[in-house]
């Protein structure tokens, strides 16, 4: 049997100890530890018992992709707390997944909220993916609040004051869903959980954890300003891109970087938002060292580290999905977007198991939809190292709005917590 377990990333901050298991007998099972996941060597058909204790080295958590416990609150990504069997080893040996029940035992006073089924005590995440791919999180000050995007309904829980209302945050997160709908199409799971909590200062970030879980942690003093909203929308559209579609890392956080941008600001009506947004994504990009030398795709390949204002994919990926943008409405006489090619790669997705789609089929989609002009910048800034200028966002951002914008002056780009 192998086990997925925490940490699943350096940043989780739990340990497993003294992880045991036994048959349905009370024998003990040996159990070997690997890399990223345990293995018990079951000796006899039958049922196996594990028990472990769970170290939690964190007051705080450090990131939405981290977990804290202190006397006034408790967050976590779930993929740092449960030793679980390992969801795509039980796929690859065509075997169902256990039946799946969390009861949480907290403070009396405390209320306990999850994007599971389930009641404030009781939850049955649906299968292994649902259990390892959320957020947990307990307190006496959390406050909820719950509506609808379409078909899909939507929940926060949230704590700690900061520099704006509750209301603001809940019409940011409506937004969010109704004009990725409007865009994308209809929401992709049923139920999607946003979870807030309070950071440490100078440490803000957001993320979707599985398929429908989004943390919020942000440092105290926050206000909700066109970059925390801009990320909100980011993780938003997660659901879409990551979510109901696997690809390159360049679309899948790139163009997600842009579209969240656009929409946030047709939301808003403030196209100058995008303006700034894109021209920020420019400077960052222009600070990478190797952004004239190396592909998106190559970077993804290496591995390389950074956080999000120090990668291609992100910074150059959102200034390409901005260029194609503009290239497919000029190419198709104003009649198509990126839009309608992300309706497109999101439709072929849905038709396969894996939900993969490969960048050859996104470059001949592309082509289809904006002709040769469009794969002529498709070669010149995906596949190519080509240098993206001022006046080529200047000039797409005026396509896109029907605005011209001056450039702005040198301006120190904004630095985040890497989702």
């Amino acid at each position: 049997m192998v086990l997925a377990a925490p940490p699943a990333a350096a940043s989780a901050g739990t340990a497993v100890v003294a992880l045991a298991a036994t048959d349905d007998r009370g024998v003990a099972l040996e159990v070997g530890r690997g890399p990223s996941t345990w293995t018990i060597a079951v000796t006899r058909p039958g049922a196996v018992r594990f028990r472990y204790r769970l170290d939690i080295h964190r007051r705080v958590a450090e990131g939405s992709t981290s977990s804290g416990l202190d006397s006034t609150r408790f967050y976590a990504v779930t993929r740092s707390l449960f030793v679980a069997p390992d969801p795509t080893a039980m796929r690859k040996s065509g075997r169902p997944y256990p039946l799946l029940s969390v009861h949480v035992y907290a403070p009396e006073s405390w209320q306990v909220f999850s994007g599971w089924p389930g009641d404030s005590v009781d939850f049955r995440p649906v299968d292994g993916d649902d259990l390892l791919g959320g957020t947990l999180a307990a307190g006496p000050d959390f406050r909820r609040y719950d509506g609808s995007a379409g078909s899909a309904a939507w929940q926060l829980a949230i704590r700690g004051r900061r520099y704006f209302a509750d209301s603001a945050l809940v019409s940011a997160i409506r937004a969010s869903l109704s004009r990725g709908a409007e865009t994308l199409g209809p929401v992709p799971v049923s139920k999607v959980s946003y979870t807030g909590d309070v950071g440490r200062k100078g440490r803000t970030s957001g993320s979707l954890q599985g398929a429908s879980s989004i943390g919020l942690v942000w440092e105290p003093s926050e206000i909700l300003e066109t970059a925390r909203i801009h990320d909100l929308f980011h993780e938003t559209l997660h659901l879409w891109f990551g979510g109901a579609l696997e690809t390159e890392r360049w679309w899948v956080e790139g163009v997600t970087d842009y579209l969240a941008a656009r929409l946030y600001a047709e939301w808003q009506s403030r196209p100058d938002d995008l303006a700034q947004l894109c021209f920020q994504s420019l400077r960052n990009y222009q600070g990478i060292e190797y952004h004239g030398r190396m592909t998106m795709a190559e970077e993804s390949r290496r591995r390389m580290g950074g956080d999000n204002t120090e990668l291609l994919v992100y910074r150059k990926g959102m200034l390409a999905g901005l260029l194609l943008d503009a290239a497919i409405r000029v190419g198709s006489g104003g009649q198509r977007s990126i839009d309608d090619l992300s309706r497109q790669l999101l439709q072929m997705a849905s038709q396969r198991r894996s939900r993969l789609v490969r960048e050859a089929e996104i470059r001949d989609a592309v082509t289809a939809a904006g002709g040769e002009q469009t794969l002529a910048v498709w070669r010149r800034f995906v596949e190519g190292t080509e240098e993206i200028t001022e006046d080529h966002v200047a000039n797409a951002l005026q396509t896109v709005t029907g605005r011209a914008f001056p450039v702005p002056p040198l301006a120190k780009g904004r630095k985040e917590l890497s989702r």
